[in-house]
């Protein structure tokens, strides 16, 4: 028994000397693991975003081999000289501020009732997802012939009810960016309803069933269990939509290009202006610094409010 506990012991000290070893092994292991991921974050992310930072300090035209130096002068145009921009500002707050919340309730209804026992089912969850994997070149196509003044269903669809049908819906100032909304919210409520599917799913049966014995009614039910611990998830949405909608660039580009009179102009459509179209590189770069700083401010404030949801139902 002596020899045996002397030999565990000896054996214990051997292990213990070989174990920071291995660590170490380890540890490289998974830096060596990591490192094609941090090349393309370094290639993809981080050296652009350091050169749009460097060249909004430039007046460029994009072409040239030389850049003149301005110092912040882009960006004291921007915020006092430039009466587009905040245009463009109020347009992208008001595309997020409508899209994001319109986009959860409707995805999160659908979630609700393709949750039951249906007929159909999948095929309806199929129906509701077919726009997020479609093409925004095909969806642009698709809501142009809708919008249509004269041979639109859209149109249509108002005149049959009196409403009128001949409203120019991508041309009139006052609702080319609401009708861009509307396509926007149809493209992505199929996507919510996915992400509120899979929460819903893997709420406990048995709190359903303490509430209905209880005598819980179904809203009952779905006031004081489903949208709490569902919240985590909206707070989620809301971020991941927040973060697409101050980059949208596709839908509206596609139906409206920024017209008329730049009523639908958001700062993705104005960098593209003024970078492409109007070769001003330098001034497109400025415009970029503020969206990406005013989208990071925007996330930091919602992860925050995430991780004291999340905390809570810890």
């Amino acid at each position: 028994m002596t020899e045996t506990a002397a030999g565990r012991r000896v054996a214990g000290r051997t292990a213990s000397r070989r174990t920071p070893g291995r660590r170490r092994g380890r540890r490289w292991l998974g830096l060596l693991f990591l490192t094609p991921a941090a090349v393309l974050f370094a290639l993809f992310v981080a050296y652009p975003v350091e050169e749009t930072f460097r060249l909004s300090l430039y007046d460029w035209d994009g072409l040239s081999p030389t850049k003149a130096y301005v110092g912040l002068r882009n960006f004291g145009e921007l915020f006092h000289r430039d009466p587009d921009f905040w245009h463009t500002v109020r347009n992208t707050v008001l595309w997020a501020a409508v899209t994001v919340p319109v986009t959860i309730l409707i995805g999160l209804a659908l979630a609700l009732m393709l949750d039951r026992k249906l007929r159909f089912r999948n095929a309806y969850r199929t129906a509701f997802f077919v726009p997020v994997v479609m093409s925004a070149v095909v969806i642009g196509a698709v809501w142009n012939w809708l919008y249509d003044p004269e041979f639109g269903l859209v149109n249509e669809a108002f005149g049959r009810i009196g409403l009128g049908g001949n409203r120019v819906w991508l041309a009139d100032p006052s609702l080319a960016l609401w009708s861009a909304i509307a396509a926007n919210v149809w493209r992505w409520s199929g996507l919510t309803m996915l992400f509120y599917l899979a929460a819903l799913q893997s709420i406990p049966p048995d709190l359903y069933q303490a509430a209905r014995v209880d005598g819980a009614s179904e809203w009952a039910q779905i006031r004081r269990i489903t949208l709490p611990l569902l919240k985590p998830m909206t707070a989620l949405l809301v971020l991941l939509g927040t973060i697409g909608a101050f980059k949208e660039f596709e839908i509206i580009y596609i139906l409206t290009g920024g017209g008329p009179a730049h009523a639908t102009d958001l700062l993705s459509t104005e960098i593209f202006n003024q970078g492409f179209k109007l070769s001003r590189s330098g001034y497109a770069a400025a415009i970029s610094v503020v969206l990406l700083v005013g989208t990071v401010l925007v996330s930091l404030i919602q992860l925050e409010y995430l991780s004291r949801k999340n905390r809570e139902l810890a």
